[in-house]
């Protein structure tokens, strides 16, 4: 089936090109390619008008299935451009998820979920990260279930030697642990969190503290809702919080902070063996350099 666009290559001047979606690998028209990126480069203006010209433009394209494609393939696969162009076309395209991936047909669905998978672990942490947030915008509109490979996927990629590759997995399943906290503990998935708890733990020991604190970030998330994966594991929990308490690095305190005022709150029986030890921990932490993770220390 060939899609008639039309990409606006000036105020006035209207261009017509053709995407191709077929069940073959899609691939872009370079003519076509080379209008978004354009474009993508005129919304980075600060001039309004400019701006409200490429935001109509935008609305106009959003009318053709495979403008969907291109943004992820800016993002993904044109390593020539620069990083604040890809992240942006990546931004654009999780807009369009948010607002129309109800009506996205299934190919432009699956090419975009392909795409997102093969560039998590990219070498950018800004391209990791945009990509990640469009993995998390499609699983919070109810994809999880019908995207059975993402979570094993993202979780065998946490094993990885390459230190991109884990990185951008975790930062990926942070964002889903946050969004759909609730189905990942549901029998709708099968209950993810039984293998994703103690995966998740195995990290809080990892030699990257950006690394630790995605871990602790993660569990953190099902401290409230006493998720039974979690409680099975409480005191491994508790025992790896302790061994970060005085970590190096203050992004990882701060969440071990957080992890024990949550704690307090749903565990309290866990924690009155330690109790002295804490409440002399959180209030040397109160006098941390750092700002963020005194703040969280006197939440306790």
């Amino acid at each position: 089936r060939i899609l008639a666009w039309l990409i606006f290559t000036g105020p006035s001047e209207i261009k017509p090109f053709c995407g191709i979606i077929m069940k073959m690998e899609w691939k872009p028209e370079q003519e076509g390619l080379r209008q978004i990126l354009t474009l993508l480069k005129e919304s980075q203006s600060p001039d309004t008008a400019t701006q409200r010209a490429v935001q109509q433009k935008l609305e106009e394209l959003n009318k053709y299935p495979d403008f969907n494609n291109y943004l992820i393939f800016v993002l993904t696969k044109l390593v020539s451009e620069e990083e604040p162009t890809r992240s942006l076309s990546g931004l654009i395209l999780k807009n369009n998820v948010k607002a129309h991936y109800n009506s996205f047909l299934p190919e432009v669905a699956e090419f975009i979920k392909r795409e997102c998978l093969s560039a998590v672990g990219d070498p950018s942490p800004l391209i990791r990260a945009t990509v990640g947030i469009i993995i998390t915008t499609i699983a919070s509109k109810g994809e999880l279930t019908s995207w059975p490979e993402l979570l094993p996927a993202l979780c065998q990629m946490l094993d990885s030697q390459d230190y991109n590759v884990c990185e951008g997995a975790f930062g990926a399943l942070q964002k889903i642990c946050e969004d759909t906290a609730e189905i990942l503990d549901s029998d709708a998935l099968n209950r993810p969190l039984n293998v994703l708890i103690p995966k998740f733990l195995q990290f809080f020991r990892h030699s990257s503290p950006k690394i630790r604190c995605h871990a602790i970030a993660c569990v953190n998330y099902f401290i409230t809702g006493r998720t039974q994966a979690l409680m099975l594991h409480i005191d491994s929990f508790i025992e790896n919080l302790f061994h970060l308490a005085a970590d190096e690095d203050p992004d990882v305190r701060k969440n071990v902070c957080h992890a024990l005022v949550l704690l307090l709150e749903v565990r309290l029986d866990r924690l009155i063996p330690h109790l002295p030890n804490i409440i002399e921990y959180m209030l040397v932490r109160t006098q941390d350099p750092e700002e963020g993770v005194a703040l969280e220390a006197c939440e306790f």
